[in-house]
């Protein structure tokens, strides 16, 4: 036993005696919903399926999964939970019961199980819970991980909590991952390789589609419907710095053509992420996009939107090492596609575009100025990635369908 995996079965007892007084130093937002965070949520007939994603970007794969099961048993009941409240929101519009998901301490989570009563557990991407998983081999609930991913860092971190950790892993009934990188992580932690394999990633089923009319999209909007749109989505902290110098560095005449939408990724870094832009020389405004300048919507949820109504989307967090985020969002509404290069996280997904020159790839400074002044000035070059972009998306649809045959052939469904 390592000293991680001890101290780890020691502190969650203790942190889950004391969760339930813990509740009243929680903010204002959080305190409504503690109850959930304790397990204390009630399901009195049971569901077939406990469906579980992290948080806003994992909720995005539950609709397709939720079809796919629905179609193999029909009536099948299912409560959904995500460890972020604005998962927990996306949830909660697809409907089926949501919650926020229970604490890892062994107090919540035999709560949570005594009123969900799950007959299944699938857990969405990297969701390893010791006190979960344990508890769901004790009661033999069978657990599978759908979309599953692991970063060559999330493997060193599990490793540390040793055999034990890797039991739980090898225990797992199915490990459906979204690459063949995933595999080999998951083999190497421990998972069965008889139930471990690639069937891409249930986002790619989530995925949107077009506007039928992208100017009406964009009246919709509040924008003007005849001018193009450049959609600047999940921004995070120096890159508007960086997408400033190269939309200042393009002739007046395209800034003055094109309209600007800015969208961080999360909204705790929306003053510092505008303060970037204003110091750069950028007009931030919150209800229009004229002459060259940004509107600025730092609601969650909004993006996708943006993306409908855009002719030209860059794709935030890879300017910087924070990995990227799905390029192919905006590719599926029909975007022409441009990212930084640390897009690790997206790197099946940017490989699949840069093989049909579907994506720009541009580091800071010069590379980008380029990608946008030939995007946003040469309609050919921007149409023609546009449409390899769409119909990269579209080829890589039916994730789900494939996850679920697996778990039909495994046993796991129909529950």
């Amino acid at each position: 036993m390592t000293l991680a995996w001890a101290a780890y079965r020691l502190i969650a007892p203790c942190l889950g005696a004391v969760a339930p007084a813990a509740g009243v130093f929680t903010s204002p937002r959080e305190r409504p919903l503690w109850r959930e965070r304790l397990g204390e949520v009630d399901l009195p007939e049971g569901c077939h399926a406990w469906v579980h994603s992290a948080s806003l970007g994992e909720a995005a794969a539950v609709p397709p999964l939720l079809r796919e099961l629905s179609l193999r048993q029909p009536g099948a009941r299912f409560w959904l939970s995500a460890t972020s409240r604005t998962g927990r929101e996306r949830l909660g519009r697809i409907g089926p019961p949501a919650s926020l998901a229970p604490i890892d301490s062994p107090q919540a989570t035999q709560r949570f199980f005594s009123g969900v009563r799950p007959r299944r557990v699938f857990l969405i991407e990297t969701e390893l819970w010791p006190h979960w998983l344990l508890h769901a081999r004790r009661e033999r609930i069978p657990v599978a991980v759908v979309s599953a991913r692991l970063t060559e860092r999330s493997v060193r971190r599990y490793r540390g909590l040793g055999s034990e950790l890797r039991s739980l892993v090898g225990g797992l009934d199915a490990v459906l991952c979204q690459s063949r990188e995933d595999e080999r992580r998951w083999l190497a932690l421990g998972s069965r390789p008889e139930r471990t394999l690639s069937v891409g990633n249930l986002k790619s089923d989530g995925l949107p589609q077009p506007a039928a009319d992208r100017g009406a999209e964009r009246a919709t909007l509040g924008l003007d419907p005849a001018r193009p749109l450049l959609v600047l989505g999940s921004l995070r902290p120096g890159e508007a710095r960086s997408l400033a110098r190269a939309w200042m560095a393009l002739p007046e005449a395209t800034r003055e053509r094109w309209q600007v939408v800015a969208v961080p990724r999360h909204p705790r870094a929306s003053q510092e992420l505008r303060a970037e832009a204003t110091n750069s020389g950028i007009v931030v405004t919150d209800d229009g996009s004229q002459g060259g300048a940004w509107r600025w919507d730092d609601r969650t949820g909004v993006l996708v939107s943006w993306y409908r109504a855009a002719e030209v989307a860059f794709v935030g967090g890879s300017l910087t090492p924070f990995g990227g985020h799905n390029p192919l969002e905006p590719a599926a509404c029909g975007a022409a596609v441009v990212t930084g290069p640390y897009h690790a996280t997206q790197r099946e997904y940017v490989l699949a575009l840069e093989a049909r020159s579907a994506i720009w790839v541009a580091a800071e400074g010069k590379p980008l100025e380029i990608a946008l002044g030939a995007l946003l000035a040469q309609d050919g070059v921007r149409e023609r990635r546009a449409l390899a972009a769409f119909e990269v998306a579209e080829a890589l649809r039916g994730s789900a369908a494939r996850a679920v045959e697996r778990l039909v052939e495994f046993g796991l469904w129909p529950a």
